[in-house]
């Protein structure tokens, strides 16, 4: 018998979306894996979903936030700054993720973690609503626009063991700050906002651990705010975390370069791109060029990084070229920042760059 889903008929439009989901999902599976339970399953839940038409009907916001948790990501991901289809590669969770303090409930929705970072959806839920001017501030401009919560949180690791000697504000404590995660989302209405946190294994003191395959990882939240909204209290979460290293891509380089530095690699994920620049200690100071340096990528335009990481859709990482080249005085130096961020002139921006520089490195990522 040929099964129609989209035949299946229901009573709201709120509730045909929390279905049109969950058919979407089924008819994947089914294709997918040719498993009749997995169907039956799918149905299933589908039927439960119209049995409780009535609740949808009384609380039409509850039959908007149903399809959120486990799905936040597909919300939200093209408003992070390392974009990307997490929707389709995190897990969901379902133990330790759920934490409420002072009218707040924070749910940990979604995880995913690669070699360099991990990345974990939320939805924070407020019984008093946000104020206006919370949302009407937090937007901002340019490449950065969304909107975001700023969450002071303490971490745990288990692979991570303390060295002999250490003074109290080097190793996670009391006296250690972590500093500021940045979640950044979308209000879905006036007491809920989703989003996501990224945490990257770039940050001290996680940077001096091998990061292994599997891990149980902690988080203590103390403070949720922006600019004009700011709440005190106790979010504790706590799962289990799986690496995938399947997606990761690693381009050794070991070049040295016109200013005193080593290219040693690149390292790439569908999300985020990392060039690791270290000093060349073999080199004595004097016998290098104080040059200026950017890059560039497969068509020329201007890579806008964060201490060598930047986003992988944003650019095009067929390969990339580093650009070597003198700013002697402060308005030469002002000249050339002009040139690199005129969006009309990016069209002439590699040639310019030619123009100016000493010496350049070109790396293939294909």
């Amino acid at each position: 018998m040929k099964i129609k889903f989209d035949d299946i008929n229901v009573p709201t439009e709120k509730l045909e979306q929390v279905v049109a989901q969950n058919m979407y999902e089924i008819k994947r599976e089914y294709k997918k894996k040719k498993r009749w339970n997995t169907l039956v399953k799918g149905m299933a839940a589908a039927a439960v979903l119209l049995s409780v038409t009535g609740i949808f009907f009384t609380n039409p916001a509850l039959a908007a936030k149903l399809p959120l948790i486990g799905h936040i990501f597909e919300k939200v991901q093209d408003e992070q700054m390392y974009r990307g289809n997490f929707d389709e590669v995190a897990e969901p969770l379902t133990k330790g993720n759920v934490s409420e303090s002072e009218g707040i409930t924070m749910t940990l929705s979604e995880i995913y973690s690669d070699s360099r970072a991990m990345y974990v959806s939320a939805m924070i839920e407020t019984k008093e609503p946000f104020p206006e001017k919370v949302k009407e501030s937090n937007i901002m401009f340019g490449e950065d626009i969304g909107y975001r919560m700023t969450l002071a949180a303490e971490m745990e690791f288990d692979f991570m063991t303390p060295p002999d000697e250490y003074e109290a504000w080097e190793w996670p404590g009391e006296e250690f700050e972590w500093g500021l995660t940045e979640m950044r989302g979308e209000y879905v209405d006036e007491h809920t906002f989703v989003g996501a946190i990224r945490i990257p294994y770039s940050l001290y003191p996680i940077a001096g651990f091998d990061i292994p395959d599997t891990f149980q990882w902690k988080m203590k939240v103390s403070s949720i705010e922006n600019q004009y909204y700011s709440k005190i209290g106790t979010w504790e979460f706590e799962t289990e975390v799986s690496v995938d290293r399947t997606q990761v891509k690693e381009i050794e380089v070991n070049k040295s370069t016109p200013n005193g530095n080593i290219v040693k690699s690149v390292t790439m994920t569908p999300y985020e791109v990392y060039v690791d620049i270290v000093h060349d200690d073999s080199r004595e100071a004097g016998s290098y060029d104080p040059l200026q340096s950017v890059m560039v990528d497969g068509d020329g335009r201007l890579i806008i990084d964060k201490v060598g990481t930047f986003s992988a859709e944003e650019y095009n990482v067929s390969k990339i070229t580093i650009y070597y080249f003198r700013a002697a005085t402060d308005e030469e130096y002002m000249e050339i920042q002009e040139k690199l961020y005129d969006e009309t002139y990016k069209e002439q921006l590699v040639g310019y760059l030619e123009e100016i520089s000493v010496d350049k490195l070109e790396i293939d990522l294909e």
